[in-house]
């Protein structure tokens, strides 16, 4: 589900052909860390969506020695927007704060606005930019550029080989 969802918005998210097998063997291996929980919202005994919450060491420069980590996050698209994202960040705030934890962190994908949406409205607030550079792509680009761009991206190179 969330794999297929994540796939829908974008190809960078294309799975490898054994994913599904992968993902099986991490999560075995996360969940027998007790610095892992997995929240699961039922309704009338079926599924309708899990929160993967993680407690992660920050780097060691930092006063808050680990930092709480909403890695997994999904809920069926016809029960989103009726509160069952909020109760499971409930949940997970409460199992963050009996473990110490002074803030969470999470990743949204940049064209997920749904769930952007989400997060901004529950207080989660921008904290780190990501960007991406797709090296396959990167050679199309240097060959499409106008020669005018070219040229200047040659400059600059002579002249930093002169110590310019």
């Amino acid at each position: 589900m969330l794999a297929q969802h994540h796939e829908e918005l974008s190809d960078q998210f294309a799975l490898a052909w054994d994913g599904k097998r992968k993902w099986s063997k991490y999560l075995e291996e996360r969940f027998s860390e007790i610095s892992t929980k997995l929240i699961v919202a039922e309704e009338e005994g079926e599924i309708v969506g899990f929160m993967l919450c993680l407690l992660s060491p920050n780097m060691p420069v930092f006063k808050d020695r680990k930092i709480g980590v909403i890695s997994d996050v999904y809920v069926l698209e016809e029960r989103r927007r009726k509160g069952v994202a909020k109760n499971m960040l409930n949940s997970a705030i409460k199992w963050f704060e009996k473990n110490r934890v002074r803030s969470i962190q999470l990743g949204v994908a940049h064209d997920n606005f749904e769930a952007r949406a989400a997060w901004r409205q529950v207080g989660f607030e921008p904290y780190i930019i990501y960007k991406r550079l797709d090296l396959k792509n990167l050679n199309e680009r240097e060959r499409t550029a106008p020669k005018r761009m070219r040229k200047v991206a040659r400059q600059k190179k002579v002249k930093r080989r002169r110590g310019l």
